[in-house]
C-alpha cells in the first residue's frame, strides 16, 4: 500500500541536490538559515535562489544570490526587458533587510512597469543615467574678488589660485590690446602713480601690446621682476602723483597738470569694493570730479574691461546678466568741448597742395625724416602711428607696391598692400638716400636700421646694440618741433596768418582730394584708404569747404534762374 502524504509543517533547514529546485521564504530568518555548505553549485561560482512571493506582487522575480567562496548573499531582481532576460542588482544582505527591499520593488514598479506589471523602462539604464549626474556645486554665488584684484589679473599679476594671462586682452576679441591702448587703460587703472614710470608698453609682431618693466633711477627703485612685483612695490594709495605745473616756451603759456582729479581706480576706495557689487550708482559717484567728460567716458570703459574680464574668469557666477555699466547705464552729463579747429580742414587744391610739398622741401635739411613723414602719409593716406612702424623691408621696388603687416594697421584684419605710384616711389629713394648722405654718415649709419624712418636721437654706444636696432627706440619719435616750422613757413609764403596745418589733415587731404578725381566715388576712396566702412569715411572725412560747398550750390541753384527780385 501507499504511505499516505505527511502534511505536517517542515521547519528543517534547506539542503538542496544536483536536479531539486527550491524556493525560499521571503524573509529575514529564512536567509539567516540558508547555508552555503548545504546547497549545490556545480561548476558555477554562485547560486540564485529564487523567494517564494505571490505572482502579482512587486517582489515577482526577486532572488538572492549566494556566493560560493564567501558566502555572501545579495537581493537580484529578475526582469524583462527587451525580450530578454536581465538582472538588477537591488544590495547586498544584511546591508539591506526585507523589507528595504520590499520598499525599493515597489518604487521601481511604480516607476519602471505600466499598469499591467511589463517593464518599460531599464532600472540598470537608470542606474548608469543617475551615476553620471555629479553634485553640482552651487555656482550662482560670485567669488568675492575686489576691483583691485581684478586690475592686478588684467594686467597680467598672478593670483593666488589662478591661472596667469599675458594681460590687456580685448573685451569682446579674441587677442590682446594695442601698446597704445594698454598704455591707455593702465593709466586708469593703475597708472596715475609712480609705478606709471616703472612700465612701458610696445607693440609684438602680430600688433599686441605687452608690457616692459624698467628701473626708475630718480626715484631709486630698481626694476620689477614682475607685475606681481610691480604692484608689491606700489601698494594701492604708495607713490600718488602731484599736480605740475610747467611752462610751454613755445606758446608762452603756463599749464597745470592735474593729478589731483584725476587719479587711478588702484589707489582709490572704489578699488576695496567687490567687482560682483558695484552699481551704476557707484561709478556715478566715483567719476563726478573728474576733469572732464572725456576722461569719465574712460573711466567706464575701465570699468566696463575689468566686469568683462573678471566674467571670462567665472568670477561673477554663473548668472551674472549684462554688464551694470554698460550701454549708457552709467549716467554722464555731457559737458560744452571745444570745436576741433581742424575737423573740418583739408588741402583741397592744387594750389594749398603744391605750397605744402615746397615748404616740406624746403625744411628737410633741417628737419630730415620729419618731412619726408608727412610727405609720405598725404600721398599714402596712413596714419602718422602706421606709417612711424614702416620698415624697408616692406617696399618691394620691382613688385611695385607698399606692404602694410596687419600688425600695424589700425584695423588689424588682414596684410594689405599698397600700390607704389611713381611719385611715391620717389619719396621713398629720397628717403632711402639720407644712408649716402655725407651729412649724416659721421655719426648715423642707418643701412643697419630696419625702420624707414629712423631716430637721430641714440648714444654711439647703441650703434653695435641688435636689440636696440630692432626695437621702437630707433625709429621716428615725433614731430613736435616741425609742425610749428612747417605751419609758419605755409604762413609766410601763402600770405595768410589764418592758415592753420597738422598732421591729422593729411589723410583727410587724400580723402578729399581722391574724392574729387574720382568724383565722388567712396567705394573707390575707401579701398584706397584702407577704411573699414564706407559709413565712417562719409561721416568723418567728408567735410568740403566753404568754397567747394559755394560751387556745388550754385550748380544746383542754376535750375531756380526764373527767380527774381520783387520790385519795391
Amino acid at each position: 500500500m501507499k504511505e499516505k502524504l505527511d502534511h505536517k509543517l517542515v521547519t528543517n533547514e534547506i539542503t538542496q541536490t544536483c536536479n531539486e529546485k527550491i524556493k525560499l521564504a521571503f524573509r529575514d530568518s529564512s536567509i539567516d538559515k540558508t547555508d552555503r555548505t548545504k546547497i549545490y553549485f556545480g561548476t558555477k561560482s554562485q547560486k540564485l535562489i529564487k523567494f517564494d512571493v505571490p505572482k502579482g506582487s512587486s517582489l515577482k522575480g526577486l532572488n538572492l544570490r549566494i556566493s560560493k567562496s564567501t558566502g555572501k548573499k545579495y537581493f537580484v531582481l529578475s526582469i524583462w526587458f527587451n525580450n530578454r532576460n536581465q538582472y538588477y542588482s537591488i544590495g547586498a544582505y544584511p546591508n539591506i533587510r526585507c523589507k528595504d527591499v520590499e520598499r525599493i520593488c515597489l518604487e521601481l514598479a511604480e516607476t519602471h512597469q505600466d499598469e499591467r506589471g511589463i517593464w518599460i523602462k531599464n532600472p540598470n539604464k537608470t542606474r548608469i543615467d543617475e551615476q553620471r549626474l555629479v553634485d553640482k556645486p552651487d555656482t550662482t554665488k560670485p567669488k568675492g574678488y575686489t576691483v583691485n584684484e581684478v586690475i592686478e589679473a588684467y594686467c597680467g599679476a598672478e593670483l593666488p589660485g589662478e591661472t596667469t594671462d599675458r594681460g590687456f586682452s580685448r573685451d569682446r576679441k579674441d587677442g590682446y590690446r594695442r601698446a597704445k591702448s594698454c598704455r591707455n587703460w593702465f593709466r586708469y587703472m593703475a597708472g596715475y602713480n609712480h609705478r606709471n614710470t616703472l612700465v612701458r608698453f610696445l607693440d609684438d609682431d602680430q600688433g599686441y601690446g605687452y608690457g616692459e618693466f624698467l628701473p626708475n633711477k630718480h626715484l631709486r627703485v630698481a626694476k620689477p621682476t614682475s607685475w606681481r612685483d610691480l604692484f608689491r612695490k606700489y601698494p594701492p594709495g604708495k607713490g600718488l602723483e602731484k599736480d605740475r605745473i610747467y611752462y610751454n616756451r613755445r606758446k608762452k603759456q603756463t599749464y597745470t597738470i592735474n593729478k589731483s582729479q584725476n587719479y587711478s581706480i588702484y589707489d582709490s576706495d572704489i578699488g576695496k569694493s567687490l567687482i560682483s557689487e558695484l552699481t551704476p550708482g557707484d561709478i556715478e559717484e566715483w567719476i563726478r570730479d573728474k576733469s572732464s567728460w572725456e576722461i569719465k567716458i574712460d573711466y567706464i570703459k575701465c570699468f566696463v574691461s575689468l566686469w568683462i574680464f573678471a566674467r571670462k574668469r567665472g568670477w561673477l557666477g554663473t548668472n551674472p546678466g549684462e554688464c551694470p555699466f554698460d550701454n549708457g547705464q552709467v549716467y554722464v552729463k555731457k559737458e560744452l568741448r571745444k570745436e576741433d579747429p581742424y575737423k573740418k580742414i583739408a588741402i583741397q587744391d592744387d594750389k594749398e597742395l603744391e605750397l605744402f610739398w615746397k615748404c616740406s622741401e624746403e625744411l628737410a635739411p633741417q628737419f630730415p625724416f620729419k618731412a619726408e613723414l608727412h610727405q609720405f602719409m598725404i600721398l599714402t593716406a596712413m596714419r602718422k602711428t602706421e606709417a612711424l612702424k614702416m620698415k624697408k623691408e616692406y617696399i618691394n621696388f620691382k613688385k611695385g607696391t607698399l606692404f602694410i603687416p596687419k600688425a600695424i594697421s589700425k584695423t588689424g584684419r588682414e596684410d594689405e598692400e599698397l600700390p607704389m605710384v611713381p611719385e611715391l616711389e620717389i619719396l621713398i629713394r629720397n628717403i632711402l638716400d639720407y644712408e649716402n648722405d655725407p651729412r649724416f654718415q659721421d655719426y648715423y649709419k642707418m643701412r643697419d636700421f630696419p625702420w624707414l624712418f629712423a631716430t637721430r636721437k641714440w648714444r654711439a654706444d647703441r650703434y653695435f646694440d641688435k636689440k636696440f636696432k630692432m626695437s621702437p627706440d630707433a625709429r621716428l619719435g615725433g614731430d613736435e618741433n616741425y609742425i610749428p616750422k612747417l605751419r609758419e613757413l605755409m604762413q609766410q609764403r601763402a600770405g595768410d596768418p589764418s592758415l592753420k596745418y597738422a598732421p591729422k589733415i593729411l589723410r583727410k587731404s587724400y580723402i578729399t582730394l581722391s574724392q574729387q578725381v574720382h568724383q565722388g566715388r567712396s567705394e573707390i576712396t575707401a579701398n584706397m584708404s584702407r577704411h573699414a566702412s564706407i559709413d565712417t569715411l562719409n561721416k568723418h572725412y567728408n567735410h568740403p569747404n566753404i568754397e567747394t560747398a559755394r560751387d556745388n550750390a550754385s550748380k544746383v541753384s542754376n535750375i531756380f534762374k526764373f527767380i527774381q527780385r520783387r520790385s519795391a
